[in-house]
């Protein structure tokens, strides 16, 4: 995983020249929404889809692959670069300000000295509550319960932010409830915000090449267990799209798609019965959990389940020219080869609020290790992320595009914010503005918070 320095110059121009020969091989299966070698030689984080307003289906699938390849690049600190970004409870203690930017958080163990650091504690799917221990709220799954692997070990959750969102929130100290109470009725992420939620499962064997893994802290008493990935929500707001891109990948042998067939699945037994019939799948208190996918791709049109399957083919195929041509720089690369994009959501032009008139891409977008029990559901009614993710319904008061996170809702009491004003260069006079069904901008009268992420063209 880690890079070499060993190779003759004269081994570095081979490699080079037989990389460029691979890559530039005819791929065995047509490619209609390819990837691009430079996402992974180098990598950078998208700040916008390519194409702008006028982005294809494709770009979108694209920009979820580019951003996805940059967060897993090694450090040379050890680990990949989402893992540098700060936990949740780096941003919203129990108590005191946030841990500064680059530092590790203090861990919310029960058991832990109130000075132990780390950037891995992770939690089970737990109902909320407004006294537990470690503050539960990020990494509920959607309508609440836990999920158990076939080895009936429960999986656990953690969240990230990067600078960008951290800055935001600090710098308005909006870790605290009178802040987001003294909020305008406008407030807003600014463009470049990225979330991260993930999912992960115990590896009682220790680490495998199928999975990226990591020595976590679990449960209140933050007991040391390896994990492995099994889901990331990897979720962008841009300039063009202040609703966010909601990115969903799995891990390739998380489960079958409904009805549900074959072996290896970490999460589904072909074999299991009940009462003499096939056990019931994506049922809570069940354990282990049997799980399908109930709409693969996350249904949409044609066009956007062949560009996600087509895009992923390209990314493995990309990713298995560099390992092989230069293992030492990138065989890293093998295990990411394990995950796939299964869905991604957006709406049309970036209208909000989101609605079933202009939900674009993924349109049943889910994943089974975070949505499990709320794939395409009548009761409750959920279809996709905005189901859930809305400019109403969420900490701040009101029709508020902050709302579209719920990481907000970890929010505590800590002092902030005396006499309900925000801390001074938080607002600024210019207008939120968001783009309505027609395609025309509207402003709003509220003073918007910096940076505001809608101008007039």
């Amino acid at each position: 995983m880690m890079r070499t320095s060993g190779s003759s110059p004269l081994g570095k121009i081979a490699a080079a020249a037989l990389l460029v020969l691979a890559m530039g091989a005819a791929p065995a299966v047509a490619q209609n929404c390819g990837a691009s070698v430079n996402w992974f030689t180098n990598p950078s984080i998208p700040t916008e889809v390519s194409g702008g307003l006028n982005a294809d289906n494709c770009a979108f699938h694209q920009l979820a692959w580019q951003a996805f390849a940059a967060l897993i690049q090694p450090q040379t600190s050890g680990g990949v670069l989402f893992e540098t970004w700060m936990p949740d409870y780096g941003v919203f203690p129990a108590s005191g300000p946030p841990t500064p930017w680059g530092q590790d958080p203090i861990t919310p163990c029960t058991n832990d000295s109130p000075t132990a650091r780390s950037r891995f504690v992770f939690r089970p799917r737990v109902t909320k509550t407004a006294n537990s221990a470690i503050n539960p709220n990020s990494t509920d799954q959607a309508f609440g319960g836990a999920i158990y692997d076939q080895n009936n070990n429960v999986v656990y959750y953690g969240a990230w932010v990067n600078q960008t969102e951290y800055n935001f929130i600090t710098g308005c100290q909006f870790y605290d409830k009178s802040c987001i109470a003294a909020a305008p009725s406008n407030v807003a992420l600014p463009p470049g915000s990225i979330e991260l939620k993930t999912s992960w499962r115990v590896l009682p064997g220790g680490p495998s090449p199928s999975y990226y893994s990591v020595q976590g802290l679990v449960g209140s008493s933050c007991t040391p267990v390896t994990l492995g990935l099994v889901g990331f929500h990897l979720v962008i707001n841009t300039p063009d799209h202040p609703e966010f891109i909601w990115a969903t990948f799995e891990q390739k042998t998380n489960a079958p798609d409904c009805p549900g067939s074959g072996n290896g699945w970490a999460f589904f037994n072909p074999g299991c019965l009940q009462d003499g019939k096939p056990c019931a799948v994506n049922q809570q208190n069940t354990n282990p959990t049997q799980i399908c996918r109930v709409t693969p791709w996350g249904g949409g049109d044609s066009q956007n389940v062949a560009n996600l399957q087509s895009l992923d083919q390209s990314v493995y195929s990309t990713m298995q020219k560099l390992a092989a041509v230069d293992p030492a720089k990138y065989g890293y690369l093998n295990i990411w080869s394990n995950y796939q994009l299964v869905g991604n959501l957006w709406t049309n032009q970036g209208e909000l609020p989101p609605s079933s008139a202009n939900y674009k891409g993924s349109t049943l977008n889910a994943n089974t290790t975070m949505e499990t029990f709320a794939q395409n559901t009548s009761s409750p009614p959920f279809q996709n992320c905005f189901s859930c993710h809305g400019e109403s319904g969420g900490a701040f008061s009101g029709t508020n595009p902050a709302n579209f996170s719920h990481l907000f809702f970890e929010a505590v009491e800590n002092g902030a914010c005396s006499g309900g004003q925000l801390p001074a260069g938080c607002t600024a006079s210019a207008s939120q503005l968001k783009r309505s069904s027609r395609g025309a901008y509207q402003g709003a009268a509220a003073p918007a918070m910096i940076p505001a992420h809608r101008k007039t063209p």
